[in-house]
Parts: C-alpha cells; structure tokens; sequence
C-alpha cells in the first residue's frame, strides 16, 4: 500500500524521520531540476526508468521521483497500514537524474541560456538541452491537486469567497494600539 507523503508525516515519525541537511558548502549552488519536471535515473536500481519530480529537497540534494526508488516499511499497524507495512518513495540524488529531452525522451545535460523576446525585449533564463539545443519548457504539476480531499478542519468556498472587510478611506483597518504595535515592531518591550 503506497500513501502520500502528506499521509506517512502525520501517521508515523518512522515512516517519515527527519530529514538531515547538509553543510553550507556541499549544496549546491544552481539547480536545474524543478518539479514536475520529466527526469531518467542514470544510476541505481532503478537505472533507465523515467517518471516525474513529485518534490525537491535543497537541503539534501535530493529529489523526489512520483514511482521510483520505492521501499517497505514496517509501522505500527494503524487505518492507514492494516497491514503493517507501507510502500513510499525514497529520494535520489540530483547526480544520479537527468533531465529528458522532449525531442528525443533521451536522458541529456542541461546549460541555463538567456532568452530574449523579441516583442516585449523582456529577457528571462531558459533551459537548453546540450545534445539538440531544444528548450526544456517549466511544467506546472498540478496532479497533488487531485489529491486533495475535504476535511473536517476546511474551510467551505462560500466562506471564502466572502466578503468580510470593506475598507473605509482614513480608516486605519486595525485599532490605534494595534496599529501602534505594528509600526514599532522592531522596538523592543521589555
């Protein structure tokens, strides 16, 4: 049985330990891999399969791959693991991904250009593959929305779609002690 992340942090400190971070001068500096990005495993055992960046953890250099490097763990059973056991996704270091070219869906090295619109003269940063020169496009991965489920503790969208504040010009929207506070907040009370 495989569960969510979200899931396995709140069900067992044993499923989801802490992850430890590493020193300021072994992260890296530029990171090419985003999520919802198309990546292949380059090496380990799970070498050749491609699958999509569910997450990215900077502190570690590691990554997230949504069905690859999967493990069991044995919990304490509980609604969510009857069974006991639980299936989840361990992470895999940037230097054993690669991004996917989307011309050929083979595994390619990546340099970062500069791009600017002709139009507008607006430059932005780019992804380029080295072996076609294609532009890796920014996906949005937008599937952990389909996830989502309505809990007791939600807020209900007519309630959110309220109005509850209508401003009044020369107003302060907070009392005058408030407001006060707010203005002196790096002052110090003692």
């Amino acid at each position: 049985m495989r569960l969510h992340r979200s899931i396995l942090k709140a069900s067992s400190t044993r499923a989801m330990p802490r992850e430890k971070t590493l020193r300021e001068d072994l992260l890296l500096k530029k990171w090419k891999i985003r999520r919802g990005d198309k990546v292949m495993v380059i090496s380990g055992k799970d070498r050749g399969q491609t699958g999509v960046v569910s997450e990215v953890s900077r502190k570690t250099n590691r990554v997230y791959v949504r069905g690859l490097n999967l493990v069991f763990k044995n919990v304490s059973k509980n609604k969510e693991a009857p069974s006991g056991k639980i299936q989840k996704e361990m992470p895999i270091h940037v230097s054993n991904l690669a991004l996917v070219d989307p011309t050929t869906n083979q595994p390619t090295k990546v340099y970062i250009g500069k791009f600017v619109d002709p139009d507008t003269g607006a430059k932005q940063s780019m992804r380029y593959s080295v072996s076609t020169g294609s532009v890796i496009q920014r996906s949005l991965d937008l599937t952990y929305q389909k996830e989502w489920k309505d809990g007791a503790m939600d807020t209900d969208p007519d309630v959110v779609n309220k109005i509850t504040f209508q401003s009044v010009p020369g107003v302060p929207p907070f009392p005058e002690d408030v407001m006060r506070e707010l203005q002196n907040r790096y002052k110090k009370h003692y």
